[in-house]
């Protein structure tokens, strides 16, 4: 959640320095629907996106990257390239995220952890949990 909000004006400055690089935005559903999005769309999301850039891509690229920081660098800059519809800002703090998730990832040798821990971000981040503090 402190590295959530922490980056939160980094991501701001660089979306307003370069406002053409955002192509899209979050929806934001009201009511019934904004509950069910942060409960199980988040954990669709997050389970999706760490199977895929965890699991998936680090067993098919070891056999070329090896298992060590090249690897775990390659692996997150491609989930910081998955956002590039969301801005320059998002695509650098999710690949930010994505070097702690595969650290993460590798460290536990389990990937529902990760999952844990990446629903835990979206919800700080969709929820508007971090404008608490």
């Amino acid at each position: 959640m402190l590295l959530d909000r922490l980056g939160q004006w980094p991501l701001r400055l660089m979306n307003a320095t370069f406002p053409a690089t955002i192509v899209g935005k979050y929806p934001h559903p009201i009511g019934w629907l904004n509950v069910f999005d942060l409960v199980v769309g988040l954990i669709l999301i997050a389970a999706s996106e760490e199977i895929i850039f965890r699991r998936l891509l680090r067993n098919t690229a070891r056999p070329y990257l090896g298992d060590g920081a090249f690897a775990v660098l390659i692996s997150s800059l491609m989930f910081g390239a998955h956002h590039w519809w969301s801005g320059v800002g998002n695509i650098l703090l999710a690949t930010i995220f994505g070097i702690l998730f595969m650290v993460m990832y590798r460290r536990s040798g389990a990937l529902w952890p990760v999952v844990l821990a990446h629903y835990l971000v979206d919800l700080v981040a969709f929820a508007g949990i971090w404008r608490w503090f």
